[in-house]
């Protein structure tokens, strides 16, 4: 919720995620031109500096006023945290005189999503921004289940979505050990070329978070094996049976990536994959129910 200094020159230094960011909102305002309202729903919405991204290009969009941006912040932990992030939400729209609306749907467990939870208004545009969420429910597929039904009864018009782009849930140790090998050698490569070796922050990302992903996906079996990734191919599968189809990024956002740095970005099909010297990192992608 409050990025940690580790995380902050992780962002800073090492442009995936603000690829994947710029690109994402990008996406968003591409898709929402013309709504006059629009409607954020974010799963684990964090510090919410994107939204902040999100007010000042619909603010200077040329299709037409904003009459009001709406988020909804779905969370089962740190609700404090979330309404902070809502309180530094409602400053920024004032200072640049956007009508805005914050709510928090505060969950045990994800289970307990339901469609009447949610303030919905037919004139509004409802977009879905589901950054490293569905991987948390790899483990527990009915929880996956129960939340895309959700989603496609919200009559959503996008959902975003950004994951890790490598297969991490593989039930046979040597393939995960492979693909772990694969995807975290060049993160740490990265990570040499980005960052100073001797950098405290540097150290933290590597030894905590890291260090905790390769545990876990190696070492822990069943329900503690709790970080599982799978790849694009396996979503695409996953969100045809919802009737979903994928929406092209379209060239603004590809530029928008560019931005940030030219040799990292490629395509495959109409997502975006964020990899560093042809090993695959994350991927960026957009979708529509048909």
């Amino acid at each position: 919720m409050r990025p940690s200094p580790p995380i902050i020159e992780n962002h800073q230094q090492v442009p995936f995620s603000q690829i994947q960011q710029f690109s994402a909102i990008q996406t968003v305002v591409e898709n929402v031109a013309e709504a006059k309202k629009v409607h954020v729903v974010d799963f684990a919405i964090r510090s919410g500096v994107q939204w902040m991204i999100l007010m000042q290009a619909l603010v200077a969009r040329r299709e037409g006023p904003l009459e009001l941006l709406k988020i909804t912040a779905v969370g089962t932990c740190s609700q404090h945290m979330i309404e902070d992030t809502g309180k530094r939400l409602k400053t920024f729209a004032r200072m640049f005189n956007v009508a805005f609306s914050f709510k928090i749907i505060m969950l045990q467990d994800m289970l307990e999503l339901k469609e009447d939870l949610f303030d919905l208004d037919e004139e509004e545009s409802i977009v879905v921004y589901a950054q490293f969420l569905l991987k948390t429910m790899i483990p527990r597929p009915e929880m996956l289940e129960s939340v895309m039904k959700v989603i496609k009864k919200l009559n959503t018009c996008l959902m975003v979505v950004m994951e890790v782009e490598s297969n991490h849930n593989s039930p046979a140790f040597a393939n995960r050990f492979t693909e772990a090998l694969f995807y975290y050698s060049a993160f740490f490569d990265c990570l040499q070329e980005c960052m100073e070796r001797d950098d405290e922050n540097r150290t933290v990302v590597e030894s905590v978070h890291f260090g905790q992903g390769i545990r876990i996906i190696l070492a822990a079996e069943g329900e503690e094996r709790n970080i599982r990734h799978v790849k694009v191919d396996v979503w695409r599968a996953f969100f045809s049976r919802f009737g979903m189809v994928e929406v092209d990024l379209g060239a603004a956002s590809l530029y928008q990536a560019n931005l940030v740095v030219s040799k990292f970005p490629c395509r495959d099909r109409k997502c975006l994959i964020i990899g560093w010297k042809g090993t695959p990192i994350h991927s960026l992608s957009a979708w529509r129910f048909e």
